[in-house]
Parts: C-alpha cells; structure tokens; sequence
C-alpha cells in the first residue's frame, strides 16, 4: 500500500511539473510551441489515467478489496484534481482572459497557451459561451471543496454533503456535453482536426473523462447517501 501511495505522490508531482518544464523548454530552449503542447496533452492524459486507475491496482494491502472501496478510492482522486483544476486553471482564464490574451508570448501566461498551443483554440477566443461554461465550471470547484470540507467535518456521515458532490457530476456532465456539441456542430474551427493528438487524446479522450467520471461519482453517491440514511434512522 505504501508504494501505491509513492506512485500517486510521484504522478502528482509529475503533473505539477510539467507545466514549469514545458516553459522552460519552450523559452529557455526555443522549443516548437506546438510540440510542446502536445507532449504536454500527452503527460496530462497518461499520469490523470494512471492516478486515477491506481485504487484498482493488484498492490499489498489492496488485494482483496471490495470494489466498491477501489471505487471510491478512484472518486476522492478524482474530485481533488478536477476541483483544484477548476480553482486554478480555469477560474484564472475567468479573471485573466483579456491578459492571457494579450500576452501570448508572456512566461506567467504559459500554462494557459500551452493549452491552446496543444490544439484548442477555443481558448484564445473570449467567446461568450466559453466564458459561461469556464464561469460554471469554477462554481462547481468551490461546490465540491465546500462538499469535502461538509464531509470531512462529518467523518463522512453527512448526506448534504454526497448530494452537492453528486451534483457536482451533473454540472460535469452538462457542460462537457455542451463544450463537445458546440465544437463539432459548428464544424471544429478550434480543433486542428489533422493532428491525432489534438483531435482524438486531446479533444475526446482528456476532455472525455468529464463526461465518464461523473457517472462513477453519481453511482458512488447513490451507495453512500442509502447508507447515511440508513446509519441516521437507526
């Protein structure tokens, strides 16, 4: 058990890494700003896979685990990155999008261009929509923290706080719904439709686990909120 948690620990810090890394290359060492991105996709795609997949991984103290626990084990991973990501990436485009904007070439803007520079120009636009929807997203990061703290305080017996996470999951899928009907209606004039990475692990596949996840939340909620009732009405 005590390695999985030195793998989660290592994948953590490769995640928060590869930004700084990604500057670096990119203007210490005029790196193709188009390839970085991608390797950058590729990073963000294979440790949120991983770091997500480990609850379920065959390690000493995991065997024989009911799933249900490696299930929920895979939920809390997933709700402290997507909720950190909304508080962060996210909520700064939010505030900053006019300097982002402006400062393409800027080092403190980079980790929103290398975003873009991956092959979602969407982000280099302030398009209404987009500002909703982003707008949105940072309200569910600071629904879901609020929900954890609830949890937290309540030793995990307080149903408010599994329905605000569950509902969490409905945002979730709403918005992820609509930021890929948006796109492909209008026929991809954001997405470089030749490039696999940026079409298929980017577009679909990294953007895609927001519309799988929530489900696995929505199940995880519906076992624990039966059981909080049923723990309070005895």
């Amino acid at each position: 058990m005590r390695w999985i948690r030195l793998v989660q620990g290592f994948l953590i810090v490769s995640l928060a890494l590869s930004l700084p890394a990604a500057a670096l290359t990119v203007f210490a060492f005029d790196a193709d700003r188009g390839l970085t991105g991608d390797a950058v996709t590729v990073v963000f795609l294979g440790v949120f896979v991983g770091l997500l997949s480990t609850p379920w991984w065959p390690a000493t103290g995991q065997r024989g685990r009911p799933r249900f626990e490696s299930l929920q084990g895979m939920v809390m991973i997933w709700f402290g990155v997507t909720f950190t990501t909304h508080l962060s990436w996210e909520l700064g485009w939010v505030l900053l999008r006019d300097a982002i904007l402006a400062s393409p070439d800027a080092v403190w803007s980079y980790p929103w261009w290398v975003y873009i520079d991956g092959g979602d120009a969407r982000y280099a636009s302030d398009s209404g929509q987009l500002i909703t929807l982003e707008s949105l997203t940072a309200a569910v990061g600071a629904l879901g923290f609020s929900a954890l703290w609830l949890r937290y305080r309540s030793n995990g017996q307080n149903p408010t706080a599994t329905l605000m996470l569950m509902a969490t999951a409905v945002a979730h899928i709403y918005g992820t719904i609509m930021y890929f009907g948006s796109e492909a209606l209008d026929g991809f004039p954001n997405v470089d439709t030749t490039s696999f990475v940026d079409t298929v692990l980017k577009f679909w596949i990294l953007n895609g686990i927001w519309l799988v996840m929530p489900w696995a939340v929505l199940y995880w909620g519906r076992r624990i909120l039966y059981e909080q009732i049923e723990n309070r009405q005895r």
